[in-house]
């Protein structure tokens, strides 16, 4: 029994407190470094979730514009009527932060992570400007974030014989 007690290969509390030591120097480096990399990656990975938003919101609404004979906006009220063909008319409303199309939904709530929509169309020469406006009601680094885009649709031209 003498034999197990002689084996000194263990560490010692110095030796523990040491490597604890330079255990904790060492994460917090890492730390301060990949700190703002984070920050960066969030704003980046917020400004895309924009984008994406404006130009879906936008696309969609451009789209039916540029086969429209007429488009009847109502002023201040993030609503527009698009008179598509033969009289078959699609409404576009922001409510609620998100866009309905006939009364319907375009994207699931999800799709919007915490931003509102609102978009306003004016006639211009030739065509419309549809300026969509995103702001942000989520995240508190996020929250007063507003970004905004200008569309133009080019309304195709049908000539009946």
């Amino acid at each position: 029994m003498t034999g197990v007690f002689k084996n000194k290969k263990g560490m010692s509390l110095m030796e523990i407190l040491v490597g604890s030591l330079m255990f904790a120097l060492i994460a917090i480096t890492v730390t301060a470094v990949l700190s703002p990399m984070m920050l960066t990656y969030m704003r980046a990975n917020d400004l895309a979730e924009y984008n994406k938003l404006l130009d879906n919101v936008g696309n969609i609404i451009v789209s039916d514009l540029s086969r429209a004979s007429e488009a009847l906006p109502v002023s201040g009220e993030n609503s527009v009527v698009i008179t598509v063909s033969r009289g078959n008319t699609v409404e576009y409303t922001a409510y609620g932060g998100s866009l309905l199309r006939n009364g319907d939904p375009v994207f699931p709530a999800g799709f919007y992570k915490g931003k509102t929509v609102s978009f306003d169309v004016s006639e211009t020469t030739p065509g419309y400007t549809v300026t969509v406006t995103v702001s942000s009601t989520g995240r508190p680094a996020a929250v007063g974030v507003t970004l905004e885009r200008d569309y133009s649709a080019l309304p195709l031209m049908l000539i009946e014989n």
